[in-house]
């Protein structure tokens, strides 16, 4: 009789399990080579998520399934709690990291597909240290007002704070942005203008984010903020995160 059978020798050898974590190892070698490809250079940010990202899901997927396979195929060996075990600590890892990137995905369908949010378009905030953002053109506003699931910036707008001086904003900006991981890179007092960066932890992408301080007549002082991914077309909804949570930081 021919056929096809799993392969269990007299040692209890699960090679289910040592194929999948041939698998999970081809995961993170593909994760690895995307994310150190594409921060020193070899690889553009295309390759680096389209190609080497993708195929490495793709890998935890069947990496995932193959220690389902083998936590029931342990059952019958003779080094059961070991491989199960295993087969139990290898689907986590990959469970994981499909769930890490089912998330960015949801970020990404649940923003505007869009990198550059501002909360004025009418006069528009102008970086002065990386200058190459590119102006966003005349329906740019409606895409960020009204695109995305549930709307996640129609209610974006200035923030405007009473009985406080600009110096008092001024001051408690910087201490916020770098409590929050930004790095510093142009602040002007006169002008009520600071300039911040921050590089995304895995792949080191670059937002950049620009604040404007400016007093009213009221002499109430009101903060417009902008902030914009270097590359892309979309930022996950990062850009918006960013300023909310500078709002909510601020109030």
């Amino acid at each position: 009789m021919v056929g096809l059978k799993l392969s269990r020798d007299k040692e209890g050898n699960n090679y289910i399990f040592i194929s999948m974590s041939v698998t999970t190892c081809f995961t993170f070698i593909l994760l690895l080579l995307a994310v150190f490809g594409y921060r020193y250079g070899f690889f553009s940010a295309g390759y680096s998520l389209l190609f080497l990202t993708k195929y490495a899901v793709y890998s935890s997927i069947i990496a995932s399934a193959i220690s389902l396979i083998s936590i029931g195929y342990s059952l019958h060996l003779y080094k059961k709690f070991l491989n199960i075990v295993g087969s139990i600590f290898m689907f986590a890892i990959n469970i994981t990291i499909i769930s890490f990137f089912y998330f960015q995905i949801i970020d990404l369908r649940s923003n505007p597909v869009i990198n550059d949010i501002s909360t004025d378009y009418h006069d528009l905030l102008e970086f002065k240290v990386y200058t190459d953002h590119n102006l966003p053109k005349d329906e740019h506003n409606l895409i960020q007002k009204f695109g995305g699931f549930k709307l996640p910036n129609y209610e974006l707008s200035p923030l405007i704070l009473s009985d406080v001086s600009k110096e008092e904003v001024f001051n408690k900006s910087l201490n916020i942005l770098k409590n929050m991981g930004l790095e510093i890179t142009y602040e002007n007092f006169e002008e009520g203008t600071i300039e911040a960066l921050e590089k995304s932890f895995w792949y080191g992408f670059t937002d950049d984010m620009i604040i404007k301080i400016e007093k009213l007549i009221t002499n109430d002082i009101i903060i417009n903020v902008r902030s914009a991914s270097r590359i892309g077309r979309s930022d996950f909804g990062k850009n918006s995160k960013r300023i909310k949570s500078y709002f909510v930081l601020m109030q």
